[in-house]
C-alpha cells in the first residue's frame, strides 16, 4: 500500500470519527494498521477514540505502540490521562512529567498533574501546579476552582476570594462558588456583601426560584389570625425590632411568607450582624 493511499484512508477514518460513526472509524484505523503497522498517526487516533469510548486498556496499547515509533509530549499526556482515569496516580505522574519535560508550556499536562497530586492528598504540590496552569491559561476554570478551595481550606480567605471573583466573571451561574464566596464574606465580617451574594444565588438557583414562586403563590390572607394580618405582624415587629434579636428572625419569616424574599434575607443577615456585635 502506498503512503498516499494510507493518508487517504486515514482522512476517511477521521471524517467517520467526526460524524460520530465510531465503529466504522475504528474498523478503518485497524485496517490501516494491518496494512501499514508503522503508520504512527493511526495508533494515536485509535488510542484517542478508544479512550473516549472508555476502552482504556485498548487505548493504552495503542499509545504504547505509538511511543515505540516515536516520542512526543501529547502521547505521554494521553497515557498519563488513562492512568489517571484508572486511579493509578503515580504512573500518571511519571508520564505527565515526561510530557511537561518535553513541553513546559503545555498547560493540560500541568493541570492533570495538579489533579493527581490532589488525589494523592499532596496539596502543596497540587497548589503549585494549579498556579502554573493559571500563568499559562488564566481563565482555566478547573484550576481557579481548585485553588480557590485549597486557599479556603487553608484559611487564606482573601486569596480565595480573589480567585472566586475571577471565576464568577467567567461563570456567573456557578451557584456552589457563589455559596463559597458568601461564606467567606460572612466569615470576614462583610455581612452586607454576603447577603448580596445570597440574593444573587436566589435569582439564579432553579430550586430556590421554584420555592420563591411557591411562597408568592400563597395568598397573604391565609396568614391572618387573631393577632391580625401579616402586615400587622410586620408593623408590630418593626416597632420592637431591637428589643429582642429574635424579632429579626420573626420579621424575616414574615417577609418570606409574604413573598418578599429579598427583605427576608436582609432581616436574616441583620440577625447575624447582631450575633457578631
Amino acid at each position: 500500500m502506498t503512503m498516499n493511499n494510507t493518508t487517504v484512508r486515514f482522512k476517511k477514518a477521521i471524517r467517520l470519527e467526526k460524524k460520530g460513526d465510531y465503529e466504522n472509524a475504528l474498523a478503518e484505523y485497524i485496517s490501516i494498521l494491518n496494512s501499514d503497522p508503522a503508520f504512527r498517526y493511526a495508533y494515536v487516533n485509535l488510542g484517542s477514540l478508544y479512550s473516549r469510548m472508555n476502552r482504556l486498556n485498548e487505548a493504552m496499547k495503542c499509545y504504547t505502540a505509538a511511543l515505540a515509533l516515536g516520542h512526543d509530549y501529547v502521547t505521554y499526556f494521553n497515557i498519563g490521562c488513562i492512568f489517571y482515569k484508572m486511579g493509578d496516580y503515580d504512573d500518571a505522574l511519571t508520564n505527565l512529567e515526561k510530557s511537561t519535560t518535553m513541553n513546559k508550556h503545555f498547560a493540560l499536562s500541568k493541570l492533570v498533574t495538579g489533579l493527581c497530586h490532589s488525589r494523592l492528598n499532596d496539596l502543596p504540590e497540587a497548589e503549585n501546579y494549579f498556579a502554573d496552569v493559571l500563568l499559562l491559561w488564566p481563565d482555566n476554570r478547573v484550576s481557579l476552582t481548585a485553588l480557590a478551595i485549597i486557599y479556603y481550606n487553608t484559611d487564606r480567605l482573601d486569596k480565595s476570594l480573589l480567585l472566586l471573583d475571577r471565576l464568577l466573571q467567567l461563570d456567573s451561574d456557578n451557584i456552589k462558588m457563589r455559596e463559597l464566596k458568601s461564606d467567606i464574606l460572612l466569615k470576614t465580617g462583610r455581612i452586607d456583601e454576603s447577603a448580596k451574594e445570597i440574593k444573587a444565588i436566589k435569582t439564579k438557583a432553579i430550586n430556590y426560584r421554584f420555592f420563591e414562586e411557591f411562597i408568592k403563590s400563597i395568598p397573604v390572607e391565609s396568614f391572618t389570625d387573631k393577632y391580625g394580618t401579616l402586615d400587622d405582624k410586620i408593623k408590630s415587629l418593626n416597632d420592637k425590632m431591637y428589643e429582642d434579636s429574635d424579632n429579626l428572625i420573626s420579621l424575616s419569616l414574615c417577609h418570606l411568607m409574604k413573598g418578599d424574599t429579598d427583605t427576608a434575607i436582609d432581616y436574616l443577615f441583620k440577625f447575624k450582624k447582631k450575633l457578631i456585635n
